[in-house]
């Protein structure tokens, strides 16, 4: 009977041992650090790829640093404090213009990601920018793109606009409204969709006039794009997938949603998400068109953060963009007609 058992017991471990040996090593992720401007509800495709584990199964292990700036962000990856980073895309020209290289890879907010806000009754609903006259407005502080973009509606196409810009830090706009040191403020979401729990209102919306628009973006070094293409693959891969995730599971992104951002109320996600998902805010793609950077360039232009020609072929590198997309449709199947 012993001998039975031991039999038995050594073909349970040799069976362990050939089970490990063709499973083999567990793959090894490489470790690369994401600089955000800060942790930002507009970011939720970067935040789906963490926390649905795409970025891990395309070999990365992410760290993500905010930096409080896009300016900053932009110096962590030419420094090379940070592989990636996630900010405003035309940082890259900007920075060439100071002989530092870099290129935009992928499209993560599309659009102008704003809406003007107020608490007052008084201010009713209005499309022409000369109805700011008389107003103070609360952006974030320059040269943030929320700051060029109201400074940019207030130049009213060769017709300025007698209004002031008060500027604030990030997360303190809505305090300035309730202060009354503002009367109205450019905010993003979540933060419009808490306002309006609170009763406020939305009365502007600059998209209807700047369209489509190079908001955000995934950016490189010109070197570590030249060094590790690969990686950058992989990056802009599991970008795809959290996109193509939040356009087809609504449910699945409120869940993220919630579990990323636990102290705003499920309502006020799932307003604010439903808003950036029906006006393409979050792209359905990592692509980024010609036509969307050459109209933030244009903004940047306008405002004289630039003055070279910051050209989509000198600053953008959408063939990584381009391929993920490709491999994510090919993988789609192909839906029978009923």
């Amino acid at each position: 009977m012993k001998n039975a058992i031991r039999i038995i017991l050594a073909v349970l471990l040799l069976s362990i041992i050939q089970l490990n040996a063709s499973a083999g090593p567990a793959s090894p992720t490489k470790p690369v650090t994401i600089a955000q401007f800060g942790h930002v509800f507009l970011y939720m495709p970067l935040y789906v790829a963490v926390r649905k584990g795409y970025f891990k199964e395309e070999g990365l292990d992410v760290k993500l640093v905010s930096t409080g700036g896009d300016e900053k962000t932009f110096t962590a990856v030419v420094t090379g404090n940070a592989q990636f980073g996630v900010a405003d895309p035309t940082f890259t020209a900007i920075a060439r213009e100071r002989g530092q290289g870099g290129k935009v890879v992928a499209s993560i907010v599309r659009g102008v990601p704003f809406w003007v806000v107020t608490f007052r009754k008084d201010i009713k609903k209005f499309d022409d920018a000369s109805a700011f006259k008389g107003f103070r407005i609360a952006t974030y502080t320059a040269p943030s793109t929320s700051y060029a973009v109201m400074k940019n509606i207030l130049q009213n196409n060769g017709k300025p606009v007698d209004a002031k810009i008060v500027q604030g830090a990030f997360g303190t706009l809505l305090a300035l409204l309730k202060a009354k040191q503002a009367d109205m403020a450019l905010e993003i979401e979540p933060i419009v969709s808490l306002a309006t729990h609170e009763g406020g209102q939305v009365v502007y919306t600059p998209a209807k006039i700047l369209g489509d628009f190079a908001f955000t973006g995934l950016t490189v070094s010109d070197d570590f794009l030249k060094k590790n293409p690969e990686d950058v693959q992989k990056a802009v891969n599991a970008l795809a997938k959290s996109m193509s995730y939040i356009q087809t599971d609504y449910e699945g992104a409120v869940s993220v949603a919630k579990a990323e951002f636990p102290d705003v109320a499920e309502p006020v996600v799932r307003e604010a998400l439903k808003r950036l998902i029906a006006e393409g805010t979050i792209p359905a793609s990592p692509l980024l068109t010609e036509n969307a950077w050459n109209r933030a360039i244009a903004l940047r232009k306008e405002v004289g953060d630039l003055k070279s020609a910051g050209s989509f072929a000198d600053n953008v590198d959408m063939k990584f963009a381009d391929k993920a997309s490709s491999a994510l449709r090919n993988a789609q199947p192909t839906k029978k007609a009923k």
